[in-house]
């Protein structure tokens, strides 16, 4: 045996030749030993990572943009990366898919010195990219160009954000496109589940709403334009440069390029937050399909308030850690169930979503939905131990480290705590915070936050296979496909 590997040479001979019973000696003993000589992957213990995260400087310019900047001189390329207070949110009841249609058009249709078809051209010639989009809470965009194009980069990025066309023949495009995805929304299960949960989860509230072919319909060039007008404004960008520049020369460019007028950030429309139900909710869809997809969940924290690090904890014990999460280790691992489980904590400023999902076939559905809601409702009752508090605690603060590899991931991260208000110590002291979080804390926020009883149950699958009907975890609501379009 030579640098931890083992050769074996068998000679040829009879069915009981020595040889082929040494080997088979051999193999008996190690299979026999193994179990005994590697401890299992939670057993195994690592000292913490160390990692320090390089400083961005804080800038705002002339016309009142905020620019976070970090150099980095190991490769010669210049990324830029903003956000943009605006969001589906604030799009008008009859119109939804506006904002979409406005992030997706603004980077297609052309500026006011170039069309759509020549700024991919000119990106095409110096290997650069520009993207825009817009979501549900906040509109984004993004640059990477070498560092010796970065003037034709920057104004074509900047014409982009404030002085997009708008061209009628890629708005018309943008809409077919938008059309095509709709009528074809009902392809896939997993589709259907998580924008039929958004819809349960968010009844009365702007987030929950879903575009139609109506809605798109009713939307004019004009409306992307005054959408546009209404939110892009240096006022309402951050933005974060990265990589290959100095200083005082980017922010001169940067001064140049934006050299719109300083404009008041816009009034946001008041969006109501959602409201947590108090009750469970159980509800179907039927897809004649031989498997299930189950997505559970309710309305929980956001990231502003002094439980989301212990919630954090909580939902990688549960199911976001992985083949060591509860949810895995149990219905995956142990008795097979599914293809995939988990959960997730979604966290926004001041709400969140905690949740679960699993896919598995139409002959555990019952036993599966039942096994989730047990598991959850154990962890609130009993609490969780220390060796999983432990491992929770080193599996977040370990990866943490790798999700700042570079000063273009550091800076996205910082414009992203700027636009939510957040401190911005809130990087810095993540893994401090996190390593702090005692067992009775997790256990508060398990018994605070975790509620099996008051969730959005949904499941997309062919009843007539389901193991146990659905109507055991409560009145069951069968969701019709033929909404209006």
């Amino acid at each position: 045996m030579s640098g931890g590997s083992m050769r074996f040479k068998v000679t040829k001979g009879s069915a009981g030749g020595p040889g082929r019973w040494l080997l088979l000696l051999i193999v008996l003993l190690l299979t026999s030993c193994v179990p005994s000589m590697l401890p299992s992957p939670q057993e195994l213990v690592f000292k913490p990572l160390e990692g320090n995260f390089p400083q961005a400087e804080t800038v705002t310019l002339s016309n009142g943009m905020v620019v976070y900047l970090l150099e980095d001189h190991e490769l010669p390329l210049v990324n830029l990366y903003a956000l943009i207070r605006t969001g589906a949110i604030y799009e008008p009841d009859n119109k939804v898919g506006l904002a979409e249609l406005t992030g997706v058009v603004m980077r297609t249709g052309g500026t006011r010195s170039m069309s759509g078809d020549e700024i991919n051209e000119r990106l095409e010639s110096i290997a650069g990219e520009v993207e825009t989009s817009i979501g549900w809470e906040e509109g984004t965009a993004g640059l990477s160009v070498l560092k010796k194009d970065v003037d034709l980069g920057l104004k074509i990025f900047a014409e982009v954000l404030i002085y997009p066309r708008f061209a009628q023949d890629k708005v018309d495009l943008a809409k077919k496109q938008k059309e095509e995805e709709i009528r074809r929304r009902n392809d896939n299960p997993q589709r259907i589940a998580f924008r039929k949960f958004r819809k349960l989860l968010f009844p009365d509230n702007p987030r929950g709403r879903v575009a139609t072919l109506k809605t798109i319909a009713a939307i004019r060039r004009k409306d992307l334009v005054a959408f546009h007008k209404h939110y892009f404004h240096p006022g309402n960008i951050i933005l974060g440069v990265s990589g290959d520049f100095t200083r005082d020369e980017v922010i001169a460019k940067l001064e140049q390029v934006f050299s719109k007028g300083e404009v008041p950030e816009p009034i946001l429309p008041q969006v109501p937050l959602p409201t947590a139900r108090e009750e469970r909710s159980v509800n179907y869809v039927e897809r004649d399909l031989p498997q299930s997809t189950i997505v559970m969940g309710s309305l929980s924290i956001g990231k502003s308030h002094p439980d989301f690090f212990a919630l954090e904890l909580l939902n990688f014990i549960v199911g976001g850690g992985g083949f060591n999460s509860r949810l895995m280790s149990e219905i995956r691992s142990r008795r097979g169930l599914a293809y995939s489980v988990g959960s997730v904590y979604q966290a926004e400023v001041d709400f969140g979503i905690f949740g679960a999902y699993c896919f598995t076939k139409s002959e555990s559905t019952a036993e599966c939905v039942g096994l989730m809601l047990k598991m959850m409702e154990e962890v609130r009752k009993e609490g969780i131990t220390q060796e999983e508090l432990s491992w929770a605690k080193s599996s977040i603060t370990n990866n943490f480290i790798f999700e700042f590899s570079s000063a273009a991931q550091i800076v996205s991260r910082k414009i992203a705590f700027a636009y939510d208000k957040l401190p911005q110590e809130f990087l810095e002291t993540y893994r401090q915070r996190i390593a702090a979080v005692t067992p009775e804390e997790v256990q508060g926020v398990a018994e605070r936050y975790l509620h099996p009883d008051r969730m959005v149950i949904l499941v997309v699958g062919k009843g007539g296979r389901f193991d146990r009907p659905l109507s055991e975890f409560g009145e069951v609501t069968t969701l019709s496909l033929e909404e209006p379009l």
